[in-house]
């Protein structure tokens, strides 16, 4: 098991992040989820590069799994914002969650065409319902509700970090564990997504994640810059980052080893 250290001990290129301003701390905190396991998953570069039994099974796998944990991300932006104390950064956040719904700056819908993705596709339709689509893409149909014990424990665990930690817990949980790394997770699937024909239309859930995110990232890690003006602070900020992380690579050496078709049960 990962066992979580206090800031004071937490050292990154061999700098004490105790020893650095707040935003040094934070961009510390960025470069340590960037190199974790949860991002450089055996299984997400086995989904890249094909190096699996049955890619398309892993990805349907994937698909039914993952919508137990992503369906939700709503109601983790929400809880993460009724722990902030500061109007402005309750304020950036609101916008964030503006845009799950459906909702974009024009500048990131020509972004998206240059890349292929038409806004029709994409404008007015929650996040959940794009992952949906993804889904029905590859033929999982009415099967909500039927999350296993590992999807369960992750969204829950995940949801109580940031329902009940402090409000630095709760942005080192969903910025520098989460939203730091979408674009660097989400960019292991396109290769897969690719060599399984998927229609982009149904897909566009991965590269939008990819693509606009920076916004989101750059709001969670301003709102962390803050939060690491105090001993507390930065030692709360990297405590919720490495839950998140250690979750999450949890989530990937279970999928792993059902894509490896480890146990008669996992490929029936």
């Amino acid at each position: 098991m990962v066992q979580l250290q206090p800031a004071s001990s937490s050292v990154v290129d061999g700098v004490l992040l105790t020893s650095l301003d707040a935003r040094a701390c934070v961009e510390g905190l960025v470069v340590e989820a960037c190199r974790h396991r949860a991002v450089r998953h055996p299984y997400l570069k086995a989904l890249a590069t094909g190096d699996l039994p049955d890619t398309r099974w892993a990805l349907s796998d994937f698909a039914r799994h993952y919508y137990g944990y992503s369906a939700h991300f709503p109601r983790y932006l929400t809880a993460t914002i009724s722990r902030l104390e500061a109007p402005a950064h309750r304020r950036a956040l609101l916008e964030n969650l503006v845009e799950e719904s459906g909702q974009y700056h024009e500048e990131d819908l020509r972004l998206l065409e240059r890349r292929g993705v038409r806004r029709e596709w994409i404008v007015g339709v929650p996040h959940p319902e794009l992952f949906r689509r993804f889904r029905e893409a590859l033929g999982l149909q009415g099967e909500f509700g039927l999350d296993g014990i590992e999807v369960s424990c992750w969204r829950e665990l995940f949801y109580e970090t940031m329902a009940h930690g402090s409000p630095a817990q709760a942005v080192g949980a969903l910025g520098l564990g989460t939203e730091t790394i979408v674009r660097l997770v989400y960019s292991h699937f396109l290769p897969a997504i690719e060599r399984a024909r998927l229609p982009p239309e149904d897909t566009v859930f991965f590269p939008l994640h990819c693509d606009v995110d920076d916004a989101h990232q750059e709001t969670l890690k301003s709102i962390a810059v803050d939060l690491a003006a105090t001993e507390s602070g930065r030692r709360d900020l990297e405590r919720g980052m490495r839950k998140a992380l250690f979750l999450r690579a949890s989530f990937w050496d279970y999928l792993h080893e059902r894509a490896l078709g480890i146990g008669a049960e996992a490929r029936a």
